[in-house]
């Protein structure tokens, strides 16, 4: 997971960056909507991660690769790679655990505010205790906390937008995109790029909010809206947990209020053509070997599993060694294993196999076909200088007893 990560940020942060640096450029141009549209680039980039070893591989120059490695050697290549995953896993729960946090927050305020019933509203409302709101939260029900002055502040027509706002977020499931956008911040968290570009996305998503609730509105309607707006700004540091919808601070709501005299339409052409770049740019970022088809690779293990020396050859003091091809995944994992040349035939295959599939690489972010290894089984160290594995047969003080 962590070497997946590493391969995904810096394509992840390239686009991100481009997001942040263009979102008011494209917010001119194309509008609230379509420029919140465009945040979908993020995850099918990290779609087409996932997917790239499947679409594209690259074949190795078959070299042999023989060389000797020591177990405490194995073994230090394999701690340092755990002490990373558990690292990256620390952090991962500690974020988690706030998003947590701020659940069971949200829902015990939610669970002592007065409950209210707005007329014709398809929603569960209650009105908190203090300023907190207005904000919609949820998992699979909608359920919107007011102020507990909502009714005396807003007119008839300003409650009226204000819950629809609300409701607009519902119905286009901002709420669970937000929960998915969180767990990818939950596993980018040591990406300081993805905790800026998380603030713009949630800026980007207001604002289309407001683009599609006042889009039929008349002039009175949106100026209603836009004193609504203003009213509400006051509450913005009583509601900065990451699960609930809040109508931002000063600066937030001064972008959001300079929108609304803007109505731009939704540009279905140019945001294709934005998401298709998005992906192509990112599956090219992660596959400059495509076009290297035979290219020598030099791959290099980091942890190594010892074949068992079969008994019988121990006792009959037979010596040989076993030639296997396989595929590098894009991981560094090993798969497709299959034995090239034996000596003696069939004595050291079945536990050449099963040692090499255990093997890790360091992962070259692509898959990588073609590669030869050969596995010496000796019962006494080579003398012929060269650098190979040098499998101790495992039972030999066995068959000694």
């Amino acid at each position: 997971m962590t070497e997946f990560l590493l391969q995904l940020s810096l394509p992840l942060s390239l686009l991100l960056v481009a997001l942040m640096l263009a979102q008011k450029y494209l917010l001119t141009r194309l509008g609230a909507r379509s420029l919140y549209a465009l945040w979908a680039a993020v995850p099918l980039l990290v779609i087409s991660q996932l997917l790239s070893p499947l679409l594209s591989f690259q074949h190795s120059a078959l070299v042999l690769q023989r060389y000797q490695v020591g177990l405490q050697q194995v073994s230090d290549s394999a701690n340092s790679s755990n002490m990373l995953f558990y690292l990256w896993l620390a952090g991962v729960v500690a974020v988690l655990g706030y998003l947590a946090l701020s659940y069971g927050y949200n829902k015990a305020l939610y669970q002592r505010a007065k409950a209210v019933a707005p007329d014709n509203y398809p929603a569960e409302c209650r009105l908190a205790a203090d300023n907190y709101g207005p904000y919609i939260t949820g998992l699979t029900t909608p359920r919107i906390l007011l102020p507990h002055d909502f009714f005396s502040r807003f007119s008839s027509m300003q409650q009226a937008l204000i819950l629809q706002h609300e409701l607009t977020h519902w119905r286009r499931g901002d709420l669970h995109l937000n929960y998915l956008a969180l767990l990818l911040l939950a596993m980018c968290w040591f990406n300081p790029i993805c905790w800026l570009a998380y603030r713009s996305y949630r800026q980007a998503q207001e604002l289309s909010c407001d683009a599609l609730v006042t889009q039929n509105a008349s002039t009175a309607e949106k100026i209603a809206y836009g004193h609504a707006l203003l009213s509400s700004t006051q509450q913005s540091s009583v509601q900065g947990w990451p699960l609930t919808h809040h109508y931002g601070d000063y600066n937030d709501m001064k972008q959001r209020l300079n929108q609304l005299r803007l109505q731009q339409g939704f540009s279905k052409t140019a945001v294709m053509v934005v998401l298709s770049a998005a992906m192509l740019g990112g599956v090219m970022l992660t596959q400059p070997g495509m076009a290297k088809e035979s290219a020598a690779v030099e791959l290099r293990p980091i942890v190594r599993i010892e074949p068992k020396y079969p008994i019988t050859a121990v006792e009959q003091g037979i010596e040989g060694y076993v030639q296997l091809s396989f595929d590098l995944e894009f991981n560094g994992s090993v798969s497709n294993v299959q034995v090239v040349k034996a000596y003696p035939s069939d004595i050291f295959n079945d536990q050449a196999i099963i040692a090499l599939k255990k093997w890790r690489y360091a992962s070259e972010g692509r898959v990588v076909k073609g590669n030869v290894v050969q596995l010496d089984f000796s019962l006494q160290e080579s003398a012929d200088g060269v650098e190979r594995i040098q499998v101790t047969p495992s039972n030999h003080q066995k068959s000694d007893q």
